[in-house]
């Protein structure tokens, strides 16, 4: 696996050293890139040898090997004659393509027109050819710099991915934000966005760009300088008073820590809860193919409610809400950000498909963790944002290596929807490692939750919004 971190201008030209640093660490980053060659060497100033550094190279007339990793490797090509080497190349030496060669370039950019809500992407004639001419469609996966991250679509046998944050931004609109994506041996791209705000002094509550700027005259330049800081030296400090000050030291305090802080008289629900996650084919679902179910315990027994036939949206969920019936009457149904998606869903899937169960879902105690902790100031969770894969991994949890993302699962799922075949077929046990161990970083939250004696001095605010908790709140972190 390859970990490329994408930072466009934007980024680099307001990033930080500590911000930059926070990014290394938090991606696990092999390769960094950036379009313009004047940030090199800051780049190369701030993080050393420890990560390759790129800058979109000029035409060098053959392409530019940047990175190989136990087979896969990613490529940088110029021109469709680039592209031509490198079938050559693989045709050549059978090991050096097939679904383990990304190609990164500048070839091919989407156009979105706004008013007809379509798509296009220009260069795809002049960058195809080669592609028919040597039958290796299908053979790499093309990303592209001229697209957002969270575009990936197929142009006639051509998997394009986008990977450059803002590249299909309105006119006048900025957000500094990288991408990461994890390039698998088997084509698969799991990829994450993220706010540059989310790194650095920026992460802790209460601290925007002036209170940062503020916090480094004063020579508190990271989150741990912060963390050991006294309420009195932060008070004074210009425009900052005492609650402020100690709501931004035990922001710091939490995220460095790696604890949870709860409110006075926080509980959780009683009873034994069943902790439930599901997976969906997009944001707007048609099914609800798996409901991962994971029981309480030492070990924790898990069970996958799963239907792999698109044609058949109800057996899934009537297959769980038959065992909820049996099993689960009277428990709390636990789910992070559920108020949010899954339970929603859950609802309208259970009217559309099996309404005899309607009251009985309907009585059932749904608990939402991070409505509990994050809207309503319960707990203050670690981690560099409250998403469950952020906060959980703080936590000490281990994520399974599955190579896989929501955006991901649910892309694969839209495939095999619209073709079920033996080619677009989903490594079933393989997303049902990928649910269980979603679940199962739930239960580790919950449980360090109930464990936890640490208790809250501040209100302070949430450093993550509704959309930023899970990973199918939002397009780009399915």
């Amino acid at each position: 696996m390859i970990g490329l971190t994408v930072l466009p201008e934007v980024t680099m030209q307001r990033c930080q050293g500590q911000q930059l640093q926070d990014i290394v660490r938090y991606f696990d980053s092999d390769i960094i890139f950036t379009p313009s060659q004047v940030h090199e060497p800051f780049l190369k100033q701030q993080i050393g040898n420890s990560v390759e550094v790129m800058t979109q190279p000029l035409q060098l007339g053959r392409p530019l090997e940047l990175i190989e990793n136990n087979g896969v490797r990613l490529v940088w090509i110029s021109t469709p004659t680039d592209l031509k080497k490198v079938i050559a190349n693989k045709q050549k030496h059978r090991e050096y393509g097939c679904s383990d060669t990304y190609l990164l370039s500048d070839l091919l950019a989407v156009s979105i027109d706004l008013v007809n809500l379509d798509a296009n992407l220009e260069g795809l004639e002049q960058y195809r050819t080669p592609l028919v001419e040597n039958d290796a469609l299908g053979e790499f996966t093309h990303l592209t710099i001229e697209a957002n991250p969270d575009y990936r679509a197929e142009w006639h046998g051509v998997d394009v991915q986008g990977v450059m944050p803002g590249a299909n931004e309105q006119q006048g609109t900025t957000h500094t934000s990288v991408a990461h994506f994890e390039l698998q041996a088997d084509g698969i791209v799991g990829g994450k966005t993220r706010k540059l705000s989310k790194f650095g002094l920026r992460a802790v509550d209460q601290v925007g760009e002036s209170r940062a700027e503020t916090l480094n005259k004063a020579g508190i330049e990271s989150r741990q300088g912060l963390s050991t800081a006294s309420v009195h030296e932060i008070s004074n400090l210009s425009g900052l008073g005492q609650s402020t000050a100690q709501t931004m030291i035990e922001s710091a305090q939490v995220i460095e820590q790696g604890e949870i802080r709860k409110a006075p008289n926080a509980s959780l629900p009683d009873g034994d809860p069943i902790f439930i996650d599901i997976e969906t084919d997009g944001l707007n679902p048609t099914i609800v193919w798996l409901i991962g179910v994971l029981l309480p315990g030492e070990e924790g027994r898990y069970m996958p409610f799963i239907e792999t036939d698109p044609s058949q949206p109800e057996v899934a969920l009537e297959a769980f809400l038959s065992w909820l019936a049996e099993f689960g009457r009277g428990r709390p149904v636990v789910a992070y950000n559920g108020w949010n998606f899954d339970f929603p869903v859950i609802n309208e899937h259970i009217a559309d498909y099996c309404p005899r169960y309607l009251d009985l879902w309907e009585n059932t105690y749904r608990f939402d963790l991070y409505d509990w902790a994050v809207n309503k100031n319960n707990a203050t969770l670690p981690g560099l944002t409250n998403k469950l894969d952020d906060v959980a991994q703080a936590l000490g949890w281990e994520p399974l290596d599955t190579g896989l993302t929501g955006a991901e699962v649910a892309r694969l799922f839209q495939r095999y929807a619209e073709n079920p075949c033996p080619a677009t077929e989903l490594d079933w046990e393989r997303h049902k490692k990928y649910c269980e161990d979603d679940v199962r970083a739930l239960a580790h939250i919950y449980n360090r939750i109930k464990e936890s004696t640490n208790r809250m001095t501040t209100s302070g605010s949430s450093r993550s919004s509704m959309a930023d908790s899970t990973s199918q709140g939002t397009l780009s972190d399915f």
